[in-house]
């Protein structure tokens, strides 16, 4: 299967009872072809307060294809879907989903009132291209945190601007080149990446910890997406309930990786 990805898109599910608790609908995930998902164990989660997942004991995980007859994935345990554990290499799901029939299977009281994270890596060759040349260039940018709760803006940069990009990296850096002091590694953790072409969502609201990959055996590649830089941004997680927020990252720089097509 090509491994070249063209998008994600985070979606949540609130672990309220014991036993199925179902996918919510998400729009942007229709008839997309499904290549990979993660489950991403992080405290702080974009546009909630309730508290992240991390515990996976206990914790099962279906995926039902799109015309809803199959369970293409039946009963996984979540450490099989969790990043920290399977080091890149990833459970295929190369599918068309029924989000509305996907559910996690809860048999651990302490994670009830939870809310748990997942990552839908897909497929859009109508939206991706093939590669057009061996010539690639890896550039760098730093996003400053200014805001603790939604759109720290992407600064716009002409050099990158129409390039298509295979590669996104983020790094923790103590001081960045242009001087900017960087976010730790585990205040990354709590740090969610949009990218946006037009009004389109490439990325929405995936965790930049995905993007680390040092640990990786194998690394996300992208099928060549471009996006606008004025229009994306960086959220911090939590809906502003992480403690020391203010303090602890407004006025800190996210320093970004970028490999794209000369």
């Amino acid at each position: 299967m090509n491994q070249k990805l063209s998008g994600a898109q985070l979606v949540l599910v609130p672990i309220t009872k014991l036993g199925e608790n179902k996918f919510p609908w998400v729009e942007n995930i229709r008839n997309r072809f499904i290549k990979f998902m993660d489950f991403y164990g992080a405290n702080y989660l974009p546009g909630t307060d309730a508290q992240g997942l991390t515990d996976t004991d206990n914790m099962y995980v279906t995926i039902t294809n799109a015309a809803g007859n199959t369970q293409i994935i039946r009963n996984l345990p979540l450490e099989r879907l969790d990043y920290r554990k399977t080091l890149g290499i990833r459970q295929p799901i190369a599918s068309r989903i029924c989000m509305s029939d996907c559910s996690v299977i809860c048999q651990n009281e302490d994670a009830i009132g939870t809310t748990a994270a997942f990552v839908f890596w897909y497929d859009l060759p109508d939206y991706s291209k093939a590669n057009s040349t061996d010539l690639l260039v890896i550039d760098s940018v730093s996003v400053p945190l200014v805001t603790t709760i939604r759109y720290n803006q992407f600064p716009d940069i002409d050099r990158m601007t129409g390039k298509r990009f295979r590669r996104l990296l983020v790094s923790a850096q103590e001081t960045t080149p242009d001087l900017y002091a960087g976010v730790t590694e585990s205040q990354l953790e709590n740090i969610y990446v949009t990218l946006r072409k037009g009004t389109y969502n490439v990325l929405e609201n995936v965790p930049v910890m995905l993007l680390y990959q040092l640990a990786m055996i194998q690394k996300t590649e992208f099928a060549n997406i471009i996006f606008d830089f004025q229009s994306s941004f960086l959220t911090i997680g939590g809906a502003g309930t992480i403690p020391n927020v203010q303090e602890e990252y407004v006025g800190k720089s996210v320093f970004f990786n970028f490999q794209y097509e000369k």
